[in-house]
This record gives structure tokens, sequence and C-alpha cells, in this order.
């Protein structure tokens, strides 16, 4: 059986960080982000606050009567006159930990995943070129941690980039991926630290993970392509 190989797209294909920093800044401004810029941590380097957010509910009990002139909008306030009696107000209590998931997988859920850059220009074809030389004697796999909200628009991302990849894993939690993977090329510092004994990880190495070590260090795969190290990883396997 082959060894099964696992990319991580995040800050290897797709610069998720960068759209994340861009949309926050957009939305709040300098001021919550907290060095370093260059993270994998969103939530621990980026401010979000407990708030009170009012939202409006459609009222369903609606009389039949209404005239349309009720419906047309006040360009000076946005509002129309059906709108106080159309809609009913309700406050919420939302943490900041619950503001942070809706500005990731809510409100910015298609800019972060789906219209994030790639890393570097021309990144998705040395993947390819990575493929196409061990397809044959690798299982590779594109793999990514997602919430079921962000899968759409992952799916967006890889449709633009000619990927040529015939599995694709999506996952909630790093103990999933490391029962399927026997390998994973990632970033990520959780990816790295839960690996487990008999797997194996080619880390790329990043500001936010250089303290780890993995089997393999390297800065993107064109250290990987032809080189005699990576194939001696798997020397037990074969």
């Amino acid at each position: 059986m082959k060894p099964i190989i696992g990319i991580d797209i995040n800050e290897i294909i797709r610069g998720r960080w960068q759209k994340f920093d861009q949309c926050y800044v957009s939305e709040y401004g300098l001021d919550g982000v907290i060095e370093p810029f260059d993270t994998f941590d969103f939530r621990n380097h980026y401010k979000f606050y407990d708030k009170v957010e009012t939202i409006n509910f459609l009222n369903e009990e609606l009389p039949d009567n209404i005239s349309p002139i009720e419906y047309q909008v006040n360009p000076e306030t946005g509002e129309a006159p059906v709108d106080a009696f159309a809609f009913k107000k309700e406050t919420q209590n939302i943490s900041a930990d619950l503001a942070y998931k809706k500005f990731l997988y809510e409100d910015y859920v298609f800019e972060i995943f789906g219209a994030a850059p790639l890393l570097y220009k021309n990144v998705d074809l040395d993947f390819e070129k990575f493929y196409k030389m061990y397809m044959n004697k690798y299982d590779i796999r594109v793999i990514s941690r997602e919430n079921f909200l962000s899968i759409p628009a992952t799916l967006f991302f890889l449709s633009k980039i000619r990927s040529r990849y015939m599995n694709y894993h999506f996952f909630e939690d790093n103990e999933t991926i490391w029962s399927v993977m026997d390998c994973i090329i990632t970033t990520d510092p959780e990816l790295i630290k839960s690996k487990p004994e008999g797997k194996k990880v080619i880390k790329f190495i990043r500001q936010w993970n250089e303290q780890l070590s993995g089997d393999m260090n390297v800065t993107s795969i064109v250290d990987i392509i032809e080189n005699k190290d990576f194939d001696k990883l798997f020397e037990v396997q074969e």
C-alpha cells in the first residue's frame, strides 16, 4: 500500500492569513492587531470583544392591506415606513469568541477561504509538478481543517488553482486527519505537535512554528522535489 501524504493548503498554497488580516483591518482597523503580524493563531493575535447586537426578525403576522407606498425606502434614513411593524427587534449578547467565529465563518467566510491569494505566484504549478513526480509512488491528497460553513468557499478556491489531485479531505480535528494520513506537509503548529508515533510530518518553516521540529524541515514544495531525504522518510514502509 502506498504511504498516504496529506498536503495542508493553509499557508502552503492558500494565503489565508494574508486575507484574514486584510479583512480584519478593513473591519476594525489596526488597533486590534497584536504583534507578531505574521501569525497562525488568529484568535489570540487579533482582538475581538464582547458586544451587544440588535437583530431584526421578520414579523410573520403582517396585515394584508399594507400600501405599496409603505415599502418605499427613504434614501436619507435607509428605512421604509413598513419597517416599524414588519420587523421585531431583539438584542443578543455576543461573546468575544462568538464574535471571532462569526467574523471568520459568516461575515468574511468567502473572502478568507475562497478569495484568499496563492501564497506565491505559480505555487499551484509547483505542487502540480510535485504531484506528477510522486503520484505513482505515494497516495497524495489535499487536506484542510475546515468548519462546515467554510467548505464551499474552500472548494471555490481549489477550483481556481488548476488542482489535479484526486482526493481531498476536510476535517475538524487533528486526531481525525492523523488517523488517515501517514505523513502531513503543513505549517500548522498544532498538527506538528499532535503527530502520533510512527507518523511523519514535513514542516514548512514559518515564524509561528520555528520552535518545533519536523521529520523534514523545508521552506517550500520546491525543496522536496527530487530531494533524496524525502524518499528516505518512507524507506521502512516500503
